[in-house]
């Protein structure tokens, strides 16, 4: 039973442990502007070949006299065809914002996120609370109705 009990408790610390160990510290970083461009992708979806479909019919009428059959009939045929498609080209615009940004430290960053699989928006100028992680910078933005967004971008540099 001690046993046991040791070994719940080392598990539960390396579980805190483990947990704390995800919160990074906030900062506060003052937003001076937000720069935005977009990056045009090209991207080539191929053609169809036609295709063409035969359906028919036909009845036939079988006379017989005495051992010799004579059969008299139509077939009526119809083919329809769908044309093909050519390859095409598609052009798509991303959506990028650069902000620029001065750290606590007095550091001069230049941050950088791309519309696609996470949200990125423009940030007007002012102050926000901010986690680092790594080489990413976590900005906290709000709605008008209150509502939090953690946004991720990338350093890229300073200024």
């Amino acid at each position: 039973m001690r046993r046991t009990e040791l070994i719940l408790t080392g598990c539960a610390v390396l579980l805190t442990m483990a947990a704390q160990g995800k919160d990074k510290p906030k900062i506060q970083i003052q937003v001076v502007d937000t720069q935005t461009s977009e990056r045009q992708v090209t991207y080539t979806v191929p053609g169809t070949a036609s295709q063409s479909t035969t359906n028919c019919n036909g009845t036939a009428t079988a006379t017989g006299i005495g051992g010799v059959a004579t059969a008299n009939g139509t077939t009526n045929c119809t083919t329809t065809t769908s044309p093909g498609s050519p390859p095409r080209t598609v052009l798509r615009s991303i959506p990028q914002a650069y902000v620029h940004a001065i750290m606590s430290d007095g550091r001069r960053i230049t941050v950088w996120c791309q519309s696609g699989f996470r949200r990125c928006t423009t940030l007007s100028p002012g102050n926000y609370t901010a986690e680092i992680d790594g080489n990413s910078l976590w900005i906290y933005g709000y709605e008008l109705g209150g509502k939090q967004h953690k946004l991720k971008y990338r350093y890229v540099g300073g200024w």
